[in-house]
């Protein structure tokens, strides 16, 4: 937000430089990124948090100001409290007398039960007598809040024989302060007091309204409006509209209408100042492309208690630069005073939160000047009630942090924290977590993070069905449609991303979680982990590099599983759209699925303009995690030697080597140390349909040194078992 210094010192008494000023901003919160030379004037660049809609005005700003500075806060009066010089949007003000409190109560006692909903005279006087009507009085205008829901309050009051024209050069002056252009001195004035006191107003040409009525109310499917900057726009019944009895006149809290727009030839206004709920701007704003700092306002949420101050300082200002005469009542409705939440502040907690003791005194100063009201306080308990436009306080931390923002960071002393023996022992899964990483890192991989949401388009290109997949009701782009299934999408993403900036040879890994719909109520999302090759490797220099293979994307699973304690793992072929038929495999533990692994299908590969052979990997951790066995035995080295013999056999070709593996184990009993394939050949030598295997079997005892016949009775044992159960032979 731009903020005027110039203006700014409206409000309150700055003896600070600019520069000095933005420095104790942003210590106290509110970031100022740039300050820029305008003339006389210096105008600062502030972020405004989204919790802190109060900011987005200069009184809002000026409060903060006058507490950071012990200056005293000055408020413009409005009509509306001219009568008893009371301040608006200031919560620490004077109090009302009984006189006033009684006046605005009777006042508020007189409501119709069918259009208007609240009534009360702006000067907060009882409501005209037939007697003492003005001569527009009886030309009334009539409220009606179809859906008061999306707007809890709405406020009018008509304005006669308005003269429209050039605004002074003073109002000029700050509009353009901010990057506003001035438009006429009605319009000017609702764009002022939008940025003094942050809550947005709207001007509409009375005489062009087609009936003396206004409704609040939700859009027809169809309906058009031509805004004030000439588009035409098409609605939907989700949008609220402002409207006479025929047509819509303004797109609630986001733009008017052309049509009745404020010109030269105006005559007579009519002055909205409403609060719209801040769900239904926002999505009406991102529906239309509409972006007004109206729109900004409302979707943060105006202070809904302000509205009727503001209007009563617009309608002054309309008064002194347009010489606008108010006509009939000032009409408010919906609105009831909400009950302000308490909050207790125990002050040993404050000074021990903050590390510093600052006295009761400071503390009560502080927070009065912010706006909050001290309702109660005791030697260490303070009651207080914050005001209503600071919605985000919610609870005793958020008043500590208050005083510690206004206090001063600065002026807090640094301390070094104890320093205390943490335990050793980490959550299970984060635990899991660090081991899983710790390997592949170990192993050479890297871990990328990708986007948990992703287009429809490129889940389809990864050869996903979409079938249970979560659907964004509001995506902020068409790359964000659906929430992921899988982790290859993003797997695929990245690879390709290197690739094009010719890095080729790649070892990924992401933990991640994937999401499901179960049913059309229910959701599950589940840890993945993806690990994706390409590329070659390289065995230094003495070996020559070579092509990554699907046998170096399973030794990186088996030395994983191997390393967090999974056992009795086995692979054995499967389908799935994403891999290659020819090359893909069902990861089990136990005979429980875990995960999949394998080639990635060459066409899959070629939608993400991949032309390398990828080999990829997905695996369910909360599978997995069942299995796993971080905790670590001590195994004495072995004292007596082991043996080692080959077995060289011609198997069936459809055999697969874990089961070939399975049966030497299960017959050589406790003696076999190991078994692994250390040679495949299908030469001439072979028969037709065989396959010519070499397998390497250690056999050893930990307490004894092996004899030869015991061992040549096992591995007889062991080759006759081969022959009688898979039809293998001794070559």
């Amino acid at each position: 937000m731009k903020i005027s210094y110039n203006w700014l010192k409206d409000y309150v008494d700055i003896k600070l430089s600019p520069a000095k000023l933005a420095e104790l901003l942003t210590m106290a919160g509110l970031c100022v990124d740039s300050i820029h030379k305008k003339g006389d004037d210096s105008v600062l660049e502030i972020e405004i948090t989204s919790n802190r809609p109060d900011w987005l005005s200069y009184i809002g700003i000026a409060r903060e100001v006058a507490a950071i500075t012990g200056r005293k806060l000055k408020v413009p009066l409005s009509r509306h409290c001219e009568s008893r010089r009371d301040l608006i949007a200031h919560r620490g003000g004077t109090k009302q007398s009984k006189k006033t409190r009684l006046l605005r109560t009777s006042i508020n006692s007189v409501r119709s039960p069918e259009l208007v909903e609240g009534l009360r005279r702006p000067d907060g006087l009882p409501a005209m007598t037939k007697e003492s009507q003005g001569p527009f009085s009886q030309e009334r205008i009539s409220v009606k809040v179809v859906d008061k829901k999306l707007c809890p309050r709405y406020t009018a009051r008509v304005i006669r024989n308005v003269k429209v024209g050039e605004s002074p050069k003073w109002l000029k002056d700050k509009l353009e302060a901010v990057g506003l252009r001035s438009v006429n001195n009605i319009v000017d004035i609702t764009n002022f007091c939008l940025f003094e006191t942050g809550e947005p107003m709207h001007a509409f040409d009375l005489d062009k309204l087609k009936t003396m009525s206004i409704i609040v109310r939700r859009a027809s499917k169809g309906e058009k409006i031509r805004t004030i900057d000439g588009v035409e726009r098409l609605l939907d019944n989700e949008m609220l509209v402002i409207a006479d009895d025929k047509s819509p006149v303004a797109i609630a809290g986001v733009m008017g209408s052309l049509y009745a727009e404020v010109g030269l030839q105006t005559k007579n206004i009519l002055l909205e100042a409403a609060c719209f709920d801040p769900i239904s701007v926002r999505r009406t704003s991102r529906k239309l492309a509409l972006s007004t700092d109206s729109g900004y306002r409302f979707e943060r949420k105006v202070d809904i208690e302000n509205i009727e101050g503001a209007s009563g300082r617009a309608a002054r200002l309309i008064s002194e630069l347009a010489q606008g005469e108010e006509a009939g009542e000032f009409i408010d409705t919906g609105y009831t005073a909400r009950a302000l939440k308490k909050i207790g502040l125990r002050l040993d907690r404050l000074n021990k939160i903050i590390g510093v003791e600052i006295s009761p005194s400071r503390v009560k100063s502080i927070l009065t000047s912010l706006g909050l009201k001290i309702r109660s306080s005791s030697k260490n308990v303070l009651e207080l009630k914050p005001p209503g436009f600071r919605y985000d306080l919610q609870n005793e931390i958020d008043i500590i942090e208050e005083v510690a923002r206004i206090y001063g960071y600065e002026n807090i002393p640094e301390t070094i924290p104890p320093v205390l023996e943490a335990g050793s022992r980490l959550p299970p899964d984060t635990a899991i977590d660090r081991n899983i990483r710790g390997v592949l890192v170990n192993l050479g991989l890297s871990e990328i993070i990708t986007y948990s949401l992703l287009s429809r388009k490129t889940l389809g290109l990864a050869g996903s069905s979409g079938a249970n997949v979560i659907n964004i009701k509001n995506p902020l782009s068409n790359e964000q449609e659906v929430m992921r299934p899988t982790l290859i999408a993003g797997m695929l993403n990245s690879i390709r991303w290197n690739i094009n900036r010719k890095l080729k040879d790649l070892k990924f890994f992401e933990l991640g979680r994937a999401y499901f719909k179960e049913t059309d109520n229910s959701f599950a999302e589940k840890k993945r982990l993806a690990i994706g090759v390409t590329g070659q490797l390289y065995d230094g220099w003495i070996g020559h590099p070579r092509a990554v293979t699907l046998f170096d994307l399973k030794g990186i699973v088996e030395t994983l599983f191997a390393e967090i304690g999974v056992e009795q793992i086995r692979v054995k072929e499967a389908l799935n759209p994403a891999f290659s038929p020819a090359s893909c495999a069902c990861i089990e533990v136990k005979g429980n699925a875990v995960g999949v692994m394998g080639q990635i299908d060459p066409g899959v590969a070629h939608n993400f303009d991949i032309k390398e052979a990828v080999y990829a990997a997905e695996i369910d951790c909360a599978g997995l995690i069942k299995y796993i066995s971080l905790g670590r035995r001590f195994k004495e080295i072995p004292k007596f030697p082991s043996v080692i013999r080959d077995i060289s056999i011609a198997a069936d070709k459809n055999i697969l080597n874990a089961d070939i593996i399975s049966l030497i184990k299960g017959t050589a009993g406790d003696i076999l140390k190991g078994a692994e394939l250390v040679d495949r050949y299908g030469g001439g030598q072979i028969p037709e349909g065989k396959i010519g295997l070499t397998y390497r079997l250690e056999y050893q005892d930990p307490g004894r040194t092996l004899q030869d016949p015991e061992i040549q009775a096992v591995h007889s044992r062991i080759i006759k078992a081969l022959e009688n159960n898979l039809g293998a032979k001794l070559r």
